[in-house]
Parts: structure tokens; C-alpha cells; sequence
């Protein structure tokens, strides 16, 4: 059994104390817009702009802040889960002999003809670490965008 946590992006110019400092100081902005729509021109739905803000803001954090992934192998199968705080919630389980192919994200060449649903299971899609891996799952062909380490690069190539 092997098993890996995938952290958010950890950007060491943003401590904690400013990204928090920074999403009061615009959440005060968007209650004021809102005011300001409401008495210069009279705009009654300036609160639910507000309220979609606070919802886009709120998903862009737990994307970016909180959420982290696990790859876990154990015996053939491979298995992504996103963890938030204390809760896990299994995302998909692979058998390795499924599998059609697994290479680099920067090797890999699509058929234009093939239906593919993608899985985007890492944080930077644009990573130049991320790795492909494809199955075929009844209709279609899935594909898994994720981020491994070297050992479990090695441990899926050798399974």
C-alpha cells in the first residue's frame, strides 16, 4: 500500500494573515458597490450580485486554500479521494489492468474522433509535473489529470 496527499498551491508570498486580510478588505468592497448601485441609481438586486460574489469567492478559496487530494495505491488499484478538513470523499477507483495508457500530460497526443471525460484530480493544470491516465469506462475513455510523485510514477509503471 502506498499513499500520497497532494496539498494545495503553497505560494510563500501569501501568508494565511494576508489572504485573509485581503478577502475582508473585498468583501467590504462588494457590500459598498452594492450600497452605492442601491442609492445612486436605485438598483434593488445589487445584494444578490453581492451574494454571487460571495459564492464565487467562496468556491475560489475551497479550491485553491482547502482542498487536497490523496493518491492511494493499494494491491492493483489506484484510488483519488479529495479530503477537506477531516472528511474524505472517494472521487474514483482505478483497476491497473484498465488502464490504456499513462504518460506525461506534455506527451500525450488526443485521438480528435475519441469521446473523452476528463478528471482534473491536481491543482495547477498547467503543472509541468502532471501525468495522464487513461481507462476505458463503458462508452467512453477517461482521462485522469494528476499530479504523482516519482515513487508512485514507478510503482504504477511497474504494477
Amino acid at each position: 500500500m502506498y499513499s500520497e496527499i497532494v496539498k494545495p498551491i503553497d505560494d510563500k508570498k501569501q501568508s494565511a494573515l494576508r489572504t485573509t486580510f485581503g478577502l475582508v478588505i473585498l468583501l467590504i468592497l462588494i457590500v459598498g458597490f452594492s450600497n452605492l448601485i442601491y442609492n445612486r441609481y436605485g438598483i434593488t438586486y445589487g445584494g444578490y450580485i453581492a451574494f454571487l460574489l460571495y459564492g464565487l469567492i467562496g468556491i475560489y478559496v475551497y479550491r485553491k486554500k482547502i482542498l487536497r487530494y490523496r493518491y492511494s495505491l493499494i494491491k492493483n488499484e489506484l484510488i483519488f479521494e479529495s479530503l477537506a478538513g477531516k472528511r474524505s470523499k472517494e472521487i474514483i477507483r482505478i483497476s491497473l489492468k484498465k488502464i490504456l495508457y499513462f504518460c506525461p500530460l506534455s506527451y500525450e497526443r488526443l485521438d480528435k474522433g475519441t469521446d473523452y471525460k476528463n478528471h482534473y484530480i491536481l491543482h495547477n493544470k498547467k503543472s509541468q509535473k502532471a501525468w495522464v491516465l487513461a481507462f476505458k469506462g463503458g462508452e467512453k475513455i477517461h482521462r485522469i489529470i494528476f499530479e504523482p510523485s516519482d515513487k508512485l510514477v514507478e510503482l504504477i509503471k511497474n504494477s
